[in-house]
């Protein structure tokens, strides 16, 4: 672990805090070989990624100045958005502060964000004669759509997170004071859900995203949740009236 980036099991859920706030979080090689590190460590039984940050300033992407140094390139940063962009588990983005360049690109690779009143998103790229991650783009399009994407990323505008959350880029908005209750309120929600379904839709979710998507792959996720214990214990619980407690990982 390296003081930039901290990471902490938190049993059921796996915290991974971005914590360089004198260099507005900018991703620099060191950070991008922690993530990709800490999220090899998630363990099996876990059933969210949380993604977060300290500081006015989520995240800033990619470190400039060891790109300009040949240090690393967005090829680097790419591998580590695409490495949380294609974990089984959901993944939630707590953005309590402003996001640039980059940062974007690791908040549109979470299945979920929350995002405070106030903050702003803005990308850019074409100011300063850089192109965008490919894939990058390519995620954006698909989650966001082409004509948001063409704003963010050809204007280099920045938008507010109302503005955004408009286009569902974010999925829920709270004001500063209310982010740490309303983090633990949907993280409870997340991980109480079933493990299995969870992981057989978002899969299925993101085969369709990216033009993947099998038929008979997808019936055989949804048939293995269908005669998993997990059902059986949803539907025992619904006819007790209780909380169900899913176990399947």
């Amino acid at each position: 672990m390296i003081e930039s980036v901290r990471y902490a099991d938190r049993g059921v859920f796996f915290e991974l805090t971005l914590s360089a706030p004198q260099q507005r979080n900018a991703i620099g090689m060191r950070e991008v070989q922690a993530v990709k590190a800490a999220i090899a460590r998630i363990p099996e039984s876990c059933r969210l990624l949380v993604v977060r940050s300290e500081g006015p300033v989520f995240c800033a992407g990619a470190n400039l100045k060891e790109i300009s140094q040949g240090l690393m390139s967005g090829d680097d940063f790419q591998s580590m958005t695409n490495t949380i962009a294609n974990l089984s588990i959901p993944t939630l983005a707590i953005v309590e502060g402003d996001v640039f360049g980059g940062g974007a690109e690791l908040l549109f690779s979470c299945d979920f964000r929350l995002g405070v009143f106030g903050g702003k998103l803005k990308i850019p790229a074409a100011a300063v004669g850089l192109c965008y991650p490919v894939e990058g783009i390519e995620r954006m399009t698909q989650r966001l759509g082409s004509a948001l994407a063409r704003k963010l990323l050809l204007t280099t505008e920045a938008l507010s997170f109302e503005d955004l959350a408009q286009h569902l880029a974010f999925d829920w908005l709270v004001a500063a004071d209310d982010v740490a209750a309303h983090a633990n309120e949907l993280i409870a929600k997340l991980i109480g859900l079933a493990p299995l379904s969870m992981s057989a839709m978002l899969t299925i979710i993101k085969a369709v995203e990216e033009g993947r998507f099998d038929r008979a792959e997808a019936q055989a996720l949804a048939d293995q949740c269908s005669s998993s214990d997990d059902f059986l214990e949803g539907l025992r619980a619904q006819k007790e009236k209780r909380i169900p407690v899913f176990r399947s990982c």
